[in-house]
């Protein structure tokens, strides 16, 4: 009912990247802003492209698990989903342009296909609510929003009911203080990915420099489903809210859904699609030849977007719990047509440094994003009132994070070579917790002259909390309910090479 979160939501969605590379970058933790020679480069560093010494291919498959524990009141329900795909594809062709030791030694052109995020997941959480019901938050989305045609709806099923004092507004015929089983299930799918191409250079072996242009493309397909079980009001508890109320009227009719069992089911399904641009320019310096440092400023992405939801609310009336047939069936459904708008995302600026050793190396960098910065544009005619409020949402509820990576190498033969990487992931929102980090494993093997494998797997953690549904807490003197989720994803990818 609340589009004005949805959207909001999707400033972060659509936003965030937490995947796409080569296995041997995801083994080193994807901290790439200062390593090159790898066709992760292309959309991590370009002028990581510079290091390429001659022409390379490869092909990167992994498999992706999802795993969620949500707990709420006190009840823990977990899922799990999992699919394979292809998470990176590309080539980057050597031309070399100086056979001395001064001047430009390289000029290279690369392409890749890039998995950037997965949105495959199931989220489920259950369990017994004491304090309100989904239905207050109807009657604030009433109150906020003034919607004279969803209060009516509301009143034809039969699930709220005015103050006596007109000004307060409606007030649920569910019971707010009894206990209700609540389940909240929502899946999600689809995925976020950049087709890219990236020019690198190397300028005395010393300083390196690169651009990409990339096209982002994603899809994302959402079913929440929840769902609510308990007891209505009796006449005793609504008398004081409207004495005058068609509920304590025995000749209106109203007054059987009165101390009634009734189930609830509040579906929304939503399909977002979009397509976008964005460039990236990057450096790489070498102040002596165990040391790089390198840095990159990535563009936002200007997508154009479509969205299209719908949202269906049914309630059925018992007699008791016991009922196997309902007295009443009441819904209702909104179909709304699809909505095409612009996002910007935030721009994105990091720094790295790689230490190298005799038998290995080490690299770290930093990345900087401002997601409150993130702007939603009408297309069909301004509408400059519905932007600056969507800002404005955005700013209260998203900040600026630091995003710290770093990985190893060791190469325990001159085919052999092991990696492990670390990512901690800053919190985007304000006034929310939220953790998220990941560590990886890698093994790397030069086949033969030509051709190579590398291997990773990587754990990610993500730990949160979320709200089914949100309400006053100052007009209903309650908590808002809250589950913790806890979100394990697994991937193991493995990449497929030849230099020629």
């Amino acid at each position: 009912m609340d589009i004005q979160a949805q959207t909001v939501d999707d400033a972060l969605i659509f936003s965030q990247e937490h995947n796409g590379g080569t296995a041997r970058f995801k083994g080193l933790g994807n901290a790439k802003t200062a390593l090159g020679g790898d066709l992760s480069s292309i959309t991590g560093n370009p002028a990581g492209l510079g290091f390429f010494g001659q022409s390379d291919i490869s092909i990167t498959a992994g498999y992706n698990n999802a795993r969620n524990q949500g707990s709420y009141f006190g009840t823990n329900a977990t899922r799990n989903k999992g699919r394979f795909n292809i998470d990176h594809a590309g080539a980057v062709f050597h031309f070399p342009k100086n056979e001395g030791y001064h001047g430009w030694q390289n000029f290279n052109v690369g392409f890749s296909y890039e998995n950037t995020n997965q949105f495959n997941n199931n989220v489920r959480f259950e369990g017994v609510n004491p304090n309100n019901t989904i239905v207050s938050a109807y009657t604030d989305d009433i109150a906020a929003n003034g919607s004279t045609g969803f209060a009516n709806d509301l009143r034809d099923l039969k699930l709220i009911e005015r103050f006596s004092d007109n000004t307060a507004g409606y007030f649920p015929i569910t019971n707010e203080t009894g206990d209700k089983t609540q389940i909240n299930d929502v899946l999600t799918s689809g995925f976020s990915s950049r087709s890219a191409i990236a020019f690198g250079g190397n300028y005395n072996n010393k300083f390196y420099i690169g651009g990409t242009i990339g096209v982002a493309r994603f899809r994302y397909e959402s079913s929440s489903q929840f769902s609510e079980y308990g007891w209505t009001k009796t006449a005793a508890v609504i008398s004081p809210d409207n004495p005058d109320s068609d509920f304590l009227d025995p000749s209106s009719g109203n007054n059987q859904y009165l101390n009634a069992n009734y189930e609830l089911l509040d579906d929304y399904y939503q399909v977002t699609e979009g397509a976008g641009f964005d460039f990236k320019i990057g450096a790489i310096y070498k102040p002596s030849v165990d040391w790089n440092l390198g840095a990159t400023i990535t563009s936002p992405t200007w997508y154009t977007i479509d969205d299209y939801n719908d949202n269906y609310i049914g309630v059925d009336y018992f007699d008791n719990e016991a009922a196997t047939s309902s007295f009443d069936s009441r819904d209702v459904e909104y179909t709304n047509p699809t909505y095409t708008y612009r996002q910007i995302t935030p721009w994105r600026f990091a720094l790295g440094v790689s230490k190298f050793f005799s038998r290995g190396l080490i690299t770290a960098d930093a990345e900087y994003i401002d997601y409150s910065t993130t702007k939603r544009r009408t297309v069909q005619g301004r509408n400059t009132n519905q932007e600056n409020a969507w800002d404005d949402a955005v700013k209260q509820s998203y900040q600026s994070v630091v995003n710290f990576r770093l990985g190893g190498e060791y190469l325990f033969t001159n085919a052999i070579s092991g990696r492990a990487g670390f990512n901690y992931f800053g919190n985007p929102y304000q006034g929310a917790d939220n953790t998220q980090y990941s560590g990886s494993l890698g093994i790397g093997a030069k086949l033969s002259n030509t051709l190579y494998m590398d291997l990773a797997i990587v754990h990610f953690v993500n730990d949160y909390k979320v709200r089914p549904y949100t309400i006053d807490e100052g007009f209903w003197n309650t908590p808002n309910p809250t589950a913790d989720i806890k979100h394990q994803r697994t991937t193991g990818v493995l990449t497929f090479g030849a230099k020629f």
